[in-house]
């Protein structure tokens, strides 16, 4: 808990970006990997809340073919936490998606133990000490298959979803009044994506997921406070009204995209507590289909995560960069395109289940 609440205090009080994420994924909270891990995510920054739930802790670790499942919701204020805190008007956003996945597991000789550990378990007269004493050498040979031979799996899924929202947008147009500039837009998006993972041994696992994506360029808009101000004479008196409006400017565009993502995590014992999850490198490749007017982008990142083992709480550091080759020429120096931030999440078990020898 003290740690938790080092990583808050400082996430409040560092100058970047901190957003909501599971665990070493990119500054959107996305990855291409499917994670061991059912959470509830506050991201300070943003004003959201993500939950997710699956059924990897149900998982069968003896069997060489399983089929995985897992939802994920977020809502969040899109103009950020300042606006909630000072009474303004905010853009609140939802998102859900879910996956269904397919996993195949390599490591056979291993998997016969475990389902013999496992028979043995269920039987009726377990507990006994001959049956502990079977299990402790089964163990011991499953051990040592391991350390000899680097377990591997690979991971096949679908992943669909859909977000919403509304906003005002202010168009600057000759109109009989000036409440007739401000237009209620609602955006309603969707995704579908197809992905693959490779876990190698203990220490990595590695991601590639490509999409379809029906999105808008609301994060490069701009937004302020409006106020209308209606003046009515009534004799020789004058009635003043007001209407305030929190509204977008500048050239808005729904379009569909293609979205590449790749992600390496390396897995890592710090000690018998605590782990470490490190994306080693992600990459985010947007491209725009039929619409000149978006540019490609190139994203880059990396992502450091520490969590206890039976722990709950887990938290780090992410660098990315938003435009590896300036496409959108927000900043000439490749410095001033890079974001950090500070992430922390709540588990409702351990954040990651992976073997580590002694």
């Amino acid at each position: 808990m003290k740690a938790l609440s080092l990583i808050l205090l400082a996430g409040l009080l560092v100058r970047f970006s901190v957003y909501g994420q599971l665990v070493a994924e990119d500054a959107n909270g996305q990855s291409s990997i499917l994670l061991n891990a059912s959470t509830i995510t506050l991201d300070l920054n943003a004003a959201a809340l993500a939950a997710n739930w699956n059924n990897f802790r149900k998982l069968a670790i003896e069997k060489p073919h399983q089929m995985i499942w897992g939802i994920d919701a977020r809502g969040s204020n899109s103009d950020g936490v300042a606006e909630l805190v000072s009474g303004g008007h905010f853009t609140p956003q939802s998102r859900i998606s879910g996956y269904v996945a397919l996993r195949r597991s390599y490591q056979n000789s291993a998997l016969e133990l475990l389902k013999r550990i496992r028979d043995i378990q269920d039987s009726e007269n377990f507990p006994n000490e001959g049956a502990i004493n079977t299990i402790r050498q089964l163990n011991d040979q499953v051990r040592n298959i391991r350390e000899g031979q680097a377990s591997k799996a690979l991971t096949i899924y679908l992943n669909p979803g859909m977000n919403a929202y509304n906003f005002e947008q202010y168009t600057d147009l000759s109109t009989s009044t000036l409440a007739e500039r401000f237009n209620r837009v609602r955006f309603r998006g969707a995704f579908l994506f197809a992905g693959l993972n490779y876990e190698y041994g203990r220490r990595w696992t590695l991601g590639i997921a490509a999409g379809f994506e029906h999105c808008d360029n609301l994060d490069s808009l701009s937004s302020r406070d409006y106020t209308v101000t209606n003046i009515t004479v009534i004799g020789g008196s004058q009635l003043l009204s007001e209407s305030k409006h929190h509204a977008y400017t500048g050239d808005y565009i729904v379009y569909n995209r293609v979205l590449i993502k790749t992600d390496a995590l390396y897995f890592a014992r710090l000690n018998d507590d605590y782990r470490l999850v490190w994306n080693t490198l992600f990459t985010r490749f947007c491209i725009p289909m039929n619409e000149k007017k978006i540019n490609r982008v190139v994203q880059a990142g990396t992502a450091l995560n520490f969590y206890k083992s039976e722990g709950k709480f887990a938290g780090g550091l992410y660098a990315q960069s938003n435009d590896i080759f300036n496409s959108l020429h927000t900043a000439d120096s490749f410095t001033e395109r890079i974001s950090f931030g500070i992430v922390a999440k709540y588990a409702f078990g351990s954040i990651m289940t992976r073997d580590f020898t002694k």
